[in-house]
């Protein structure tokens, strides 16, 4: 009798709508956890068509994303999940946090340093983010450095290179110039036959 109570608790519990979604929610958790992404992206998948779930769905999918070196479609669904997550300000502090790390990786260091900001401004206490955003800061900077030194260099080159030119422009001008120094003109003696 006990185990019958308790099945058809279950039952009812798993079909409401909204444990059902937050259930599968959970499960994507689980084997995102294990290192298994395509059950987690599947069980994310299903628990996005509940509109309770929806919006926790598209992170865990964006994590699952990331997981797999998707980086841009991680980003993709942060964006989703950000733009449902309207009050939920630890879920709004994870999105921003993951959308920096992942932009942070790509090589994007001023928007990387932008979503940590915003993660900031929902939670100031936390240590990671503010890691985090100086470390963007710091590889923003070393990024326009290294750009600046870039850009010098090929400057000094394009110098370099113009320079070359010129020189080689002269020896070729002193060349010709000798050349015609060294002919001795002629006069042209008068002929007393036919003009070809």
């Amino acid at each position: 009798m006990y185990k019958l109570a308790l099945f058809f608790f279950m039952l009812f519990f798993c079909s409401c709508s909204g444990i059902r979604g937050k259930i599968l929610v959970m499960e994507g958790n689980f084997y995102n956890s294990r290192g298994l992404s395509n059950k987690a992206i599947a069980a994310y998948m299903k628990a996005s068509s509940f509109h309770e779930a929806k919006v926790y769905a598209e992170f865990g999918l964006g994590s699952s994303y990331y997981l797999l070196g998707e980086s841009d479609v991680a980003l993709e669904r942060f964006k989703d999940a950000e733009s449902a997550a309207s009050g939920d300000t630890e879920l709004l502090y994870r999105i921003y946090y993951n959308q920096g790390i992942v932009r942070f990786e790509k090589g994007f260091f001023t928007e990387a340093a932008t979503d940590f900001r915003r993660a900031l401004d929902i939670e100031p206490s936390r240590i990671d983010a503010k890691r985090n955003l100086e470390l963007s800061l710091l590889s923003q900077e070393h990024q326009e450095t290294d750009r600046q030194k870039s850009i010098e260099k090929e400057m000094g080159k394009n110098a370099e290179n113009s320079e070359r030119m010129q020189t080689l422009f002269k020896f070729l001008k002193e060349k010709e110039s000798e050349r015609w120094k060294s002919s001795e003109w002629i006069e042209d003696a008068p002929t007393s036959g036919p003009d070809y």
